[in-house]
């Protein structure tokens, strides 16, 4: 049964993840809570999209998820599989990782690009630090597929899964860092826009506050002339 609040599902990781758990172990949960991170932002994407204080809590999750994988890869620098039908599973959860911080990197891409010029700094900004932080889950899922890649050669499984996997693998991490780094140059582009928009508003106010000057002074000009 899936879990119904990420919260929840976030404390049961960091229980899990501070045990001496498997690769296996690890994955199986890794994998439910960044599905439950996925749902959670298709069910708040259009507030995601319009607020910076719900993209600020997006990014919490993520940040704290992306801390308990790294946390787990720190002290987990040798763990055998027990077994090659432990290792297959491990593979195939590999894939399914991988495949989910891709879509959480089209999450940021969407919001990037269907966001208002007009954006406020902040919001770029907090656009931008859940872009890194997607890039920093991508770099930990690809060190975890080294290690678990070589585990399975290690422990003898086919050759042919093992560069199937690796395809995948660098495949889905290109994919994401395309995206991370496309919403990022995106939301300085928006940046910049802002600022332009603002200095034309600014000048072109200027420019009218100083036409309605010389107006009214070539009226008063002209009216003392008159008497």
């Amino acid at each position: 049964m899936k879990k119904t609040l990420l919260g929840i599902s976030l404390m049961a990781s960091t229980l899990l993840f501070a045990a001496e758990s498997t690769y296996t172990q690890f994955l199986n949960t890794a994998v439910e809570d960044i599905y439950d991170i996925h749902n959670y932002s298709k069910t708040k994407m259009s507030d995601l999209a319009q607020s910076d204080k719900a993209l600020q809590e997006y990014n919490s999750k993520l940040n704290k998820y992306e801390a308990e994988v790294s946390l787990f890869l720190k002290e987990n620098n040798i763990n055998n599989f027990t077994s090659k039908d432990d290792a297959n599973k491990a593979l195939d959860e590999l894939d399914k990782l991988s495949i989910q911080n891709v879509q959480l990197a089209k999450t940021v891409a969407y919001l990037a690009s269907h966001h208002a010029d007009n954006a406020n700094e902040s919001y770029n900004n907090t656009l931008k630090e859940t872009s890194k932080t997607i890039l920093r889950l991508s770099d930990d899922i690809g060190v975890m597929a080294d290690r678990i890649l070589l585990m399975a050669k290690e422990i003898g499984i086919m050759a042919d899964r093992i560069i199937k996997t690796q395809e995948i693998q660098s495949q889905n991490l290109a994919a994401t860092q395309k995206l991370t780094h496309y919403a990022m140059t995106l939301t300085d582009a928006q940046v910049t826009a802002t600022r332009n928009n603002v200095n034309n508003n600014m000048n072109a106010g200027m420019s009218n506050m100083n036409k309605n000057t010389n107006q009214m002074q070539s009226q008063q000009a002209s009216q003392t002339t008159m008497h």
